[in-house]
C-alpha cells in the first residue's frame, strides 16, 4: 500500500511540472518528490523486475516514434562516438587517480567510482576488487542523480524541440486508449523476457525499443502513441531513482568531504565540454549531442530526449553503445588500472 501511494503521489508531483512546462517535468517532479520521501519520510525499496518493467515501458514509447531513414545519419557519428568514448573513459581513467590522492581512499574504491556509467555493473564488480561498495555505490547514485536532475533543464533551454519528431496526442477513443494500453504492456513484458536473456547492459530498453517499432508499424499502425503514456513511464523511473538518493547516499559521499563535490564538479564540467566537442563536430544538436554523450543513463537521457521532442532513438543509441562499449573494456581496464587484492 505505502508503494501504491508513494507512486500516485510522484506521479502527480510529475504532472504538475509537466503542467508548469519544467522540461521533463514528469521525470524532474517524480525524481524530486522521491528524493524528499527517502529523507523525510520513508526508503522505498524496489524490484529490479519494477525497474526492468519501466525501461521497457519507455523503450516502447520510443519504438512508435522511430524513422527508419534516420538510421541513415548515424553511420556518420560512429568515428567521433568512438572518439568520445575513449576520451570519456580516458577522463574517467584520470579523474579517478586524481580522486585517490585527493581524498585518501583506496585505489580500487576511486577507480571505480570514476568510471564512466554502467553503474549497477561497475557496482556490482567493485566489491570483488576490493572497493568500498557503499562509497562507490553513493557516488554513482549520486551521479546519476545529479545529471538526471540538471542536464534535462540545460537541454530544455536549448531546444525547442523537432518538426519531424512532434509527438502527436491524438485524441483517442475509448477503444484507442484501451488497445495501445495493452500493446504497450504486451511488448513491455515480452521485451523483458527476451532483454533478460542477453548478455550485456541494457538489452531490455534496445529491444523493446525494437519491439515497439513492430508493433506500431505492423500491429496497431493506426494508433499513435498519447504523451500521456510516455509521461507516466517518466514519471515511474523518476520515482525510483529518487528513491535511491537517500541518507545512506549522502553521508557516505560527506565522510568523504569536499573532495566527492569537487570531484562530481570536474566529471560534470568535463561530460558538458566532451559533448559541446561532439556537437562542434557533428551535425546533430547540442542538446541531442548532450544527452547522448554525458554519462547519465542510457533510459534516463532517452526518456529526456523523448519528453523534449527530440530524437531519442539516436540519444539511446549513442548513449547504449558507450556502456557497451565500457562493459566490453572493463575487465581491460580492471587489468590495467585497479590494484590487485592481497589475499589473507
Amino acid at each position: 500500500m505505502y508503494k501504491l501511494i508513494y507512486i500516485l503521489s510522484a506521479l502527480m508531483c510529475g504532472w504538475v511540472f509537466n503542467a508548469l512546462q519544467v522540461p521533463a517535468g514528469w521525470l524532474l517532479g517524480a525524481l524530486i518528490f522521491g528524493i524528499v520521501c527517502s529523507f523525510a519520510i520513508k526508503k522505498i525499496i524496489f524490484s529490479r523486475s519494477y525497474f526492468s518493467f519501466v525501461l521497457a515501458i519507455i523503450g516502447t514509447n520510443i519504438g512508435f516514434t522511430v524513422i527508419l531513414e534516420r538510421f541513415v545519419t548515424y553511420g556518420g557519428l560512429i568515428i567521433p562516438l568512438l572518439i568520445s568514448i575513449f576520451i570519456t573513459i580516458f577522463l574517467g581513467m584520470l579523474l579517478g587517480k586524481y580522486f585517490q590522492k585527493w581524498s585518501g581512499l583506496n585505489a580500487n574504491t576511486a577507480f571505480f567510482c570514476c568510471l564512466p556509467g554502467g553503474a549497477s555493473e561497475v557496482i556490482a564488480v567493485s566489491e570483488q576488487y576490493g572497493a568500498d561498495q557503499r562509497i562507490v555505490a553513493a557516488f554513482h547514485t549520486t551521479r546519476i542523480t545529479l545529471f538526471v536532475m540538471i542536464i534535462p533543464l540545460i537541454a530544455g533551454l536549448f531546444s525547442n524541440g523537432r518538426s519531424d519528431l512532434t509527438i502527436s496526442q491524438p485524441a483517442l477513443s475509448i477503444t484507442g486508449w484501451i488497445v495501445v494500453i495493452l500493446t504497450v504492456g504486451v511488448v513491455a513484458l515480452l521485451s523483458m523476457q527476451l532483454g533478460g536473456r542477453i548478455p550485456f547492459p541494457g538489452a531490455i530498453i534496445f529491444v523493446s525499443i525494437g519491439l515497439g517499432f513492430a508493433a506500431h508499424t505492423w500491429v496497431i499502425p493506426q494508433y499513435s502513441m498519447p504523451s500521456l503514456i510516455p509521461g507516466i513511464a517518466q514519471g515511474l523511473m523518476g520515482a525510483v531513482l529518487g528513491m535511491r538518493f537517500d541518507r545512506e547516499t549522502l553521508s557516505e559521499l560527506l565522510r568523504i568531504g569536499k573532495v566527492s563535490a569537487l570531484a562530481m564538479l570536474l566529471y560534470f564540467v568535463g561530460s558538458l565540454s566532451l559533448a559541446a566537442l561532439f556537437f562542434f563536430v557533428t551535425s546533430i544538436s547540442f542538446s541531442e549531442s548532450m544527452l547522448g554523450i554525458v554519462p547519465a543513463g542510457a533510459a534516463e537521457m532517452a526518456a529526456t530526449a523523448l519528453s523534449l521532442q527530440l530524437d531519442s532513438t539516436l540519444v539511446a543509441t549513442l548513449q547504449m553503445l558507450r556502456v557497451l562499449s565500457l562493459f566490453v573494456a572493463l575487465p581491460f581496464l580492471i587489468k590495467w588500472f585497479a590494484k590487485p587484492v592481497e589475499s589473507t
